[in-house]
Parts: structure tokens; C-alpha cells; sequence
């Protein structure tokens, strides 16, 4: 816990540093889980996100190294309203030799106590040529297609070998939306 606080402020420096805005607390988690190196052995080496290892151990060498990254944090135009919104990005993998990561994260407003926990639920889709990743949906280290969005984890990220190249579709819908995670921004 104290390494992660620790990486937590040096990204928050980071973020000055550049001149951008601060890190919200949803970018510094996506962008910590996002850099994170899976775990081998005993008690580790399964499928991420798991209890043993949850996305694996950080990585603060990935996390500033020069890799491209796109980062979308607090935007007002992405802040979903109703369910069933969708917000689409789209791009060009140019490095092949490197992986691709997309990791989706959000402030969820305040839980039940006596039941789930969790309000909202969004859906992270990544589409590299004719494959689709949903989010949280991996075999070991990397994503694989098919199986079922995570309607429970505030946080979901899909990631992809090197190897691949061309278009990729980011798609993050807006599943089921009941409560405000943005409070105090005059919408409800």
C-alpha cells in the first residue's frame, strides 16, 4: 500500500511536470493498472484480474517510459447521462513491436452498504481488424475475444500482445447508468 501511494504522488508529478491537469483519482488508478507487469509464480501466473495478483504488480518504469498514450480524463463531452450512451474512439496501431493497452476507469457514486456495491457499470470494447476485446475478458496476461462484459468493476482494461497493427476501435458504452459519480457538477 505505501509503493502504491508512493507511485501515486510521483505520477501526480508527472501529470505537472507536462503541464497537463492534475491526475483524477480515476486516472491515476487506470493509468497505474494500465502499466502494471503481470506476475509469474507461485501463487500468481493466472488470469488477470485475479485475486492473487488483481491486474499484476506496478510498473512505474512502463508507467513514464515514452510510449504514445492517449489519455481522456474528466472530459465533460465523454460524462454519460443515460444508459445506453456510447462514446467511440478511434486510431492506428503504428507499433507493432509494442503491446496495446486500453484500461477504463471511473469514480462510481457512493454504494449500497447491504448489497452490491457498485452503481454504474460501463463497458470497455476494443476492436483491432475483424477481433473484439471486451474488457476484463483475458487468458494469463493478454485479452481474448469473445466472453461477457463485467457488469461489477469500476476499472477494465484490455490488453493485446505486439504483433498487431491497423485500425482500432475503442467503444465505451454506457450499460446501466443510476446514479451520479460527478457530484457537484450540476447534473444529476
Amino acid at each position: 500500500c505505501p509503493a502504491v501511494g508512493g507511485g501515486a504522488a510521483l505520477l501526480r508529478q508527472y501529470f505537472i511536470n507536462r503541464n497537463w491537469a492534475s491526475s483524477s483519482p480515476a486516472m491515476t488508478k487506470a493509468w497505474l493498472l494500465n502499466s502494471s507487469r503481470y506476475m509469474t509464480g507461485q501463487y500468481a501466473n493466472d488470469t488477470l484480474p485475479s485475486n492473487n495478483q488483481g491486474m499484476g504488480s506496478m510498473n512505474l518504469g512502463t508507467a513514464f517510459d515514452d510510449a504514445w498514450r492517449i489519455h481522456r480524463d474528466q472530459v465533460a463531452a465523454d460524462l454519460f447521462t443515460a444508459s445506453g450512451q456510447s462514446r467511440v474512439f478511434r486510431g492506428f496501431v503504428i507499433e507493432a513491436n509494442r503491446p496495446v493497452r486500453v484500461t477504463l476507469a471511473w469514480t462510481d457514486a457512493p454504494g449500497s452498504t447491504t448489497g452490491n456495491a457498485y452503481n454504474n457499470d460501463l463497458d470497455l470494447t476494443v476492436t483491432v481488424g475483424d477481433q473484439t476485446y471486451r474488457g476484463n475478458v483475458f487468458n494469463g496476461a493478454f485479452s481474448v475475444t469473445g466472453g461477457t462484459a463485467d457488469p461489477r468493476n469500476n476499472v477494465e482494461s484490455v490488453f493485446l500482445p505486439p504483433g498487431l497493427d491497423g485500425p482500432i476501435t475503442v467503444t465505451v458504452t454506457a450499460a446501466h447508468i443510476n446514479s451520479d459519480g460527478v457530484p457537484g457538477n450540476a447534473t444529476a
